[in-house]
């Protein structure tokens, strides 16, 4: 509760990012994949730069792992969304984890979006990552930033995977 709280007024008091922690993320995109952060809210700005640093500080300096992390999120950008419409994603997945799944997978309706959107924006981001030419493997990080990884052997793609969840779940 506490963590959903903090990420509430995060999005709610965001400013945009620092020049110190834009020129970070300025080293690690190229100028086309810039401009599509530049997309982002400040407050996703913010949370990306989070998991590009968290990756960092664990030792993770993959080149395609560090422009996923930064632009995991991006298809968001396509429909966005309120602070309120992501409060209504979270009690839906925590009250109703079932049908928040099912609503992201349904015909968008003006209540349903929210949940389009959180399902369905992995593989916006990897269609967008993929036209200011991203690598394969980073489009591949994007689009399955939330897919569960339990039950098979791991591959190399799959190590990544799971250190972008990893940092991403405690951004």
């Amino acid at each position: 509760m506490r963590y959903r709280l903090w990420q509430f007024w995060q999005m709610v008091w965001a400013r945009p990012l620092s020049d110190e922690a834009y020129a970070a993320v300025a080293t690690v995109l190229t100028e086309q994949q810039l401009a599509l952060f530049n997309q982002f809210t400040p407050t996703d700005q913010w949370h990306s730069y989070r998991v590009m640093c968290s990756l960092q500080a664990a030792g993770h300096g993959q080149p395609d792992l560090l422009v996923a992390a930064l632009l995991h999120d991006i298809g968001k950008t396509k429909q966005p969304i309120s602070v309120w419409e992501r409060s209504l994603i979270v009690a839906g997945q925590v009250l109703a984890p079932d049908k928040a799944a099912e609503w992201g997978q349904a015909e968008e309706s003006r209540w349903q979006r929210p949940f389009v959107v959180k399902a369905q924006h992995p593989a916006w981001g990897a269609e967008m990552a993929e036209q200011v030419g991203c690598t394969p493997l980073t489009v591949s990080l994007i689009r399955r930033h939330q897919d569960t990884l339990a039950g098979r052997p791991l591959t190399e793609e799959d190590e990544l995977l799971r250190h972008l969840q990893w940092a991403d779940d405690r951004s």
